[in-house]
């Protein structure tokens, strides 16, 4: 056997006594994440959106039910605009009641609550439900699913493209890791207030009790959701979500041969997370961090806020090396709207950027009196 170079004396000892006995000694490393058994998988930050591992991530795959999470999104969108409540009642359709597939089990004519719908979809899975909602929101189905693509686009989905609001099979209707996970980032960054849907664990609906099809929620009480999907074409698919301590983790795995295995894989995945990384918060929600100069207003600085809390999740080498900073456009002129985008904070590691936040005005900056105006003119010429 050769050792290293300069090692401490103990430390050749316990090598010599460990060798024959077959133990091997593991020098400091990263442990490696875990693969998944499926066609693809990513591991990420909900809060930051970082993806933090990824396999066969961009493979355009059927997402089955899993295409129910963009639904959600836009129901939530809509209550959060006040455009609907939980509490309104909603008619069936002779269309969404012939609606195949998992159901909710509503009929037609009935007027059902919004809410009862929400949980038709994020704990039973209800096709039912999703056309119901979708019929009420775009006036069809066809109108709904133009809403969610135009919502991908913007999300930065770039290898999604949906035919339906539920799921089911067809050669145009497709997904990929990566893109489910920045979805399900999004959703439970901008909408907690609905997370607990996907939660819950049964819903009774017409006196049929259905269990929620997530069986990590009875497995490990971190796991906060959020969506199971199966077809024939699909194979097993899950987007799985956690919350331990503050850290939030998510990951997506697609094309599972069986049930056991998309939730084993998924929970080993968030396991490795919560194990090799660590979430580090910079600011609250709405909190100020930097006050910047306002020229021609009628008040000379402006706070720089981030709308939602600014946090990180990295590894541990990485922690040292964090760094925050913050990019904007000089002069920043008034008139600025409050909420109006007026720079970017950055998040880097040993000179690579992480991610990036908007950085927004706190407070509307009207454009002040004439002097002023022409005073700073004078200044932002010569230079003052």
């Amino acid at each position: 056997m050769r050792i290293p170079y300069r090692l401490p004396l103990w430390v050749v000892v316990l090598i010599g006594l460990l060798w024959p006995c077959g133990i091997t000694v593991a020098w400091a490393s990263e442990e490696a994440p875990p693969k998944v058994r499926g066609t693809a998988g990513v591991l990420g930050d909900l809060d930051s959106g970082r993806v933090l591992y990824t396999q066969d991530a961009d493979t355009r795959l059927p997402p089955a039910s899993l295409t129910k999470v963009m639904t959600l999104y836009l129901i939530y969108e809509a209550l959060a605009a006040g455009t609907i409540q939980l509490d309104t009642e909603l008619p069936v359709s002779e269309n969404a009641w012939r609606t195949g597939g998992s159901k909710t089990f509503v009929k037609v004519n009935d007027r059902v609550r919004v809410e009862d719908l929400i949980r038709g979809i994020a704990i039973q899975s209800g096709n039912d439900a999703c056309v119901v909602m979708a019929e009420h929101l775009s006036g069809s189905e066809s109108a709904f699913v133009a809403l969610m693509n135009a919502k991908a686009g913007e999300l930065g989905m770039t290898n999604t493209h949906f035919t339906n609001a539920t799921g089911l099979p067809d050669p145009e209707h497709y997904t990929s890791a990566r893109d489910l996970f920045t979805l399900a980032s999004a959703l439970m960054r901008k909408f907690p207030q609905y997370s607990h849907y996907s939660q819950e664990k049964q819903f009774t609906y017409n006196n049929i009790r259905q269990l929620n099809r997530n069986n990590l929620l009875w497995r490990d009480p971190i796991v906060t959701g959020l969506k199971t999907g199966h077809t024939r074409e699909a194979g097993y698919c899950l987007v799985a979500t956690s919350d331990k301590e503050g850290q939030r983790m998510g990951a997506v795995v697609l094309g599972a041969t069986t049930r056991k295995n998309r939730e084993d894989d998924a929970l080993r995945l968030i396991q490795y997370g919560n194990k090799m990384y660590e979430t580090v918060k910079y600011f609250d929600a709405r909190a100020s961090v930097r006050k910047l100069r306002v020229w021609k207003g009628d008040a000379r600085e402006v706070d720089g806020i981030v709308q939602e809390p600014l946090l990180v999740t990295v590894s541990r080498k990485e922690r040292s090396a964090l760094e925050v900073g913050v990019t904007y456009d000089e002069p920043l002129v008034a008139p600025i709207a409050a909420g109006q985008k007026i720079g970017t904070v950055v998040v880097k590691a040993g000179g690579k950027d992480l991610f990036t936040r908007d950085l927004v005005a706190g407070a509307a900056v009207e454009r002040g009196n004439i002097f002023r105006v022409m005073l700073d003119a004078l200044r932002m010429t010569v230079g003052w």
